[in-house]
């Protein structure tokens, strides 16, 4: 059966992979978002990762960048949960670990779970401060070491075995690597295919299968879905306006192709009156327009230029 069209716009075939619910992936970051405003999702994945079978969330916040029609508004993406032993945690899915380099990117985070604390007017006890954890979903080994986890600590250089006992914690996953636990890699295999039958998917543990409800019922909601094509919407109506103007196949092609140069650079306006730095800039258009990263580079430099 054909997937109905929710949309007040038709959707062309080049973009009908980027939102039909059986092609999208807990990896995909519009998706991986809306799971994770689910309590117990999100209480799944930590608890996969950290080894907690017992883990609970007393909240769970996560915001996204959502566009409207016109590209007029932004704001920032996180997902972010506090446990009830009050630890503090922030995950990110991570598609595109050659813009940035996450490693510095954990470190902001980390100051970012603790600016809210620090900030509140209260004379601030640090003996106080809750313990972090930063996570980063990533696609890649970013360290080479073929690990499907790699965790970091502050250590002591004169005396390794001596922890400073701060209460933070890094952790970068890789999904390449299947030296790991079993459930922690079978959770990685089920990011980047994310169905049940998939092979590489070891262990089938309740958590997974909890998860995997989740997200079939999150795609049954156009939640995810609006996420994402809101961020398209300006390229598509435009390209398909133009293209129905000039009434040729060669045109509807010149005009998707121009509509979507125009929905980019709508975006690059937008996130840079949000503030949001180049290199973030540049990752959100390899997400959502699925660009490699030299592609959505040049197309950002050509563009800021431009203006």
């Amino acid at each position: 059966m054909k997937q109905q069209n929710h949309y007040a716009y038709d959707i062309p075939a080049e973009y009908a992979d980027i939102i039909d619910p059986s092609k999208v992936n807990l990896s995909d970051f519009a998706l991986f978002l809306a799971v994770m405003k689910r309590k117990k999702a999100h209480e799944c994945v930590l608890s996969i990762i950290l080894g907690e079978p017992d883990l609970k969330l007393n909240q769970v916040h996560v915001e996204e960048v959502v566009l409207n029609a016109k590209g007029e508004r932004g704001i920032r993406l996180d997902a972010w949960a506090v446990s009830e032993d009050s630890r503090h945690f922030a995950t990110e899915m991570q598609n595109d670990s050659d813009i940035d380099d996450v490693r510095k990117r954990s470190r902001f985070y980390q100051g970012l779970l603790d600016s809210p604390i620090l900030k509140s007017g209260r004379k601030t006890k640090y003996r106080h401060l809750p313990s972090t954890i930063v996570t980063f979903i990533t696609q890649k080994d970013i360290f080479g070491k073929d690990r499907a986890m790699y965790t970091f600590t502050e250590r002591c250089h004169e005396f390794p075995e001596m922890e400073l006992e701060d209460g933070t914690k890094k952790i970068f996953l890789n999904m390449t690597s299947k030296n790991g636990r079993d459930e922690l890699v079978s959770f990685l295999q089920y990011c980047k295919n994310s169905t049940l039958d998939n092979p590489e998917i070891t262990i089938l543990d309740e958590r997974l299968k909890t998860l995997d409800a989740i997200v079939a019922e999150v795609k049954q909601n156009e939640e995810w879905e609006v996420a994402r094509m809101s961020i398209l919407s300006t390229g598509i109506d435009i390209g398909r306006k133009v293209g129905h103007e000039e009434g040729l196949e060669e045109g509807r092609k010149e005009g998707r192709k121009e509509g979507r140069l125009e929905g980019i650079h709508a975006i690059i306006n937008v996130l840079k009156e949000h503030n949001l730095t180049d290199s973030e800039i540049i990752q959100q258009l390899c997400k959502s327009f699925r660009l490699d990263t030299g592609t959505a580079e040049k197309m950002f430099h050509d563009f800021s230029h431009h203006d």
